[in-house]
């Protein structure tokens, strides 16, 4: 019979105390207990007086390590089916974090999400199958996206800081699952502490291999000065104590001059080799001879400034990308401004959702600009305003464009009928028509219902009389 430790007999059966210095022993040397006495600590340590009598560290050490792997692969399995939700957080989380990743282009921030999504498959997946951390590889996704926040501009800090985000409110996911798939208090905290251990050793694993990438890409760049000159330009729009002789010798254009800025960027879903840098420089040939002043903020952007005070609108490219364009200014401050205005008019082109190969002027689009900044409030303006008016048939077409007459024509029913080709009586049943579906047009809405109609076409809610 196996003999009980400290030479109690095979019969005797230890108190609470002798339990809590078997334990002690069985921590720090675990071959000197007895398999009586494991046996025996196991039982009772199910008991609640004897568990609280343990504490913390006895119950971790009597859970099974087959126990442990077959509930983190439960939870990673039960995890498979909510992966794009769990992507989403982290993504989510980040952004929250770092809000300035959200000044990159289009495609820099679709890279960045997919290896959030990327980087959380790659956990689930290899828990689920018991996969050593050690045989996980740097998925293409975070490669792409590495690559595509060095040319962004953003620092190794920054790049490490944002995986380390993520990993963070991996583990926060995690632990929420294993409390909710893994009811055992004392199997919990084993599987908790496994999934955090393996997630935070994929993240020093793969370390390395991320900075060798943001590294290459970050070295690749200056080949051609497009970081530096980015930062140079970015630097002259800001700072206040430029000297702009200095200025514009290094950047070889006359910052004193006249100026119509161009904002430039690739259209969703066009090939990422698209030459912005050469397309910005075409389309500025066809407004002057003079050479125009060029920089890549990121991948999907390009800033252009031609030197005329040319207010007419440039080509348009037949190119995947879209463009907008500030008035004509002279000097610093025309420098300035009118590339706040081509970055605004972009803005309201992609909320328009306007094609490839559309130029959007400034002047155009002022107020929608201006009334747009909070996009969805604004689009909820429209609705409230217009109703059934924004639906996409042919009788609120119609009725839209009576409308917009109408008020243009300074509510004068012949006016309206003369410019639309048809009788007054026409004018006035469709009008009837209108005020029935918005119930009522009360004289003080006129101004609200013409800026809804010009919103709803400036952000590309509804078709003009035109399309």
């Amino acid at each position: 019979m196996d003999q009980c430790s400290h030479h109690r007999g095979p019969c005797h059966r230890p108190n609470g105390h002798e339990i809590l210095e078997l334990s002690t022993i069985w921590l720090h040397a675990p071959g000197v207990v007895s398999h009586c006495d494991k046996v025996l600590i196991s039982s009772l340590s199910k008991s609640p007086f004897i568990a609280d009598l343990l504490g913390y560290h006895l119950p971790m050490a009597l859970v099974d390590s087959q126990a442990v792997e077959s509930a983190v692969r439960h939870v990673a399995m039960a995890l498979a089916p909510r992966q794009t939700e769990i992507g989403d957080r982290l993504w989510d989380h980040i952004v929250s974090a770092r809000p300035d990743l959200m000044r990159t282009g289009d495609t820099a921030l679709t890279l960045a999400k997919a290896a959030c999504h990327s980087t959380n498959a790659t956990l689930v997946n290899a828990l689920s199958g018991n996969t050593p951390v050690e045989e996980l590889l740097l998925t293409t996704e975070i490669i792409r996206a590495t690559r595509a926040l060095a040319v962004s501009g953003f620092s190794e800090d920054d790049v490490t800081a944002g995986y380390r985000l993520g990993i963070t409110c991996w583990c926060e996911n995690w632990a929420n699952a294993v409390e909710e798939y893994c009811p055992d208090p004392v199997l919990s905290v084993k599987v908790a502490s496994y999934g955090t251990s393996f997630a935070l050793g994929w993240l020093e694993t793969v370390r390395d291999q991320v900075l060798s990438e943001y590294r290459d890409e970050a070295e690749r760049l200056p080949r051609d000065g497009s970081i530096a000159r980015a930062a140079y330009v970015r630097n002259v729009l800001t700072d206040e104590n430029l000297d702009i002789a200095v200025a514009g010798k290094d950047l070889r254009y006359n910052l004193a001059g006249d100026h119509v800025a161009l904002v430039l960027t690739r259209h969703p879903g066009s090939n990422a080799d698209t030459p912005l840098d050469s397309i910005a420089r075409a389309v500025a040939s066809k407004s002057t001879p003079s050479a125009p002043l060029t920089a890549r903020f990121d991948l999907d952007t390009v800033v252009c400034w031609i030197p005329t005070d040319d207010a007419r609108a440039v080509s348009a490219p037949h190119a995947p990308v879209s463009i907008g364009q500030g008035r004509p200014a002279h000097g610093l401050e025309g420098f300035r401004r009118s590339h706040r205005e081509a970055g605004e008019a972009a803005r309201v082109a992609r909320l328009a959702r306007r094609p490839a190969g559309t130029v959007t002027r400034f002047v155009d689009v002022e107020l929608v600009a201006l009334c747009s900044t909070d996009a969805t409030a604004c689009r909820a303006f429209v609705e409230e305003q217009l109703g059934p008016l924004v639906e996409d048939t042919e009788m609120a077409r119609r009725l839209r464009d009576t409308l917009e007459t109408f008020l243009a024509s300074n509510q004068n029913f012949r006016a309206t009928a003369a410019r639309l080709g048809v009788h007054h009586n026409t004018v006035r049943y469709r009008l009837e028509q209108t005020s029935a579906l918005l119930g009522g047009m009360p004289e003080e809405r006129d101004i609200h219902l013409w800026l809804a109609l010009h919103l709803a076409k400036g952000l590309g809610m509804i078709a003009s009389a035109t399309d």
